[in-house]
């Protein structure tokens, strides 16, 4: 692997973060940041770093892939803090004994 490929690749593995992040933050806002930011940086290493005409179809299929990847992790966000949320209500506290 060469070290861009390692760079794009670690890039995305944060970006998938930051979007599981404000997922399990339940931060609706702060997502659309990201997935906005997210998307004009892909963007911006197609038409420079590939040479692509920004609305060729192989770059629009990458950005609807990239944005539908920020939808799918925000979402797993939302359901890994809603199980976290459901399992804390119904804790049972063992205070007093």
């Amino acid at each position: 692997m060469t070290p861009i490929i390692g760079i794009l690749l670690a890039a995305l593995a944060l970006w998938l973060l930051a979007c599981v992040y404000y997922g399990y933050r339940m931060r609706f806002v702060g997502f659309l940041a990201v997935l906005v930011g997210g998307l004009a940086l892909n963007m911006g290493w197609m038409v420079v770093g590939l040479s692509a005409h920004p609305f060729e179809p192989h770059a629009l299929v990458a950005q609807a892939s990239l944005a539908a990847y920020g939808l799918g992790t925000f979402v797993l966000g939302l359901l890994i803090g809603r199980a976290v949320r459901q399992w804390r209500a119904t804790a049972v506290d063992s205070g007093g004994v």
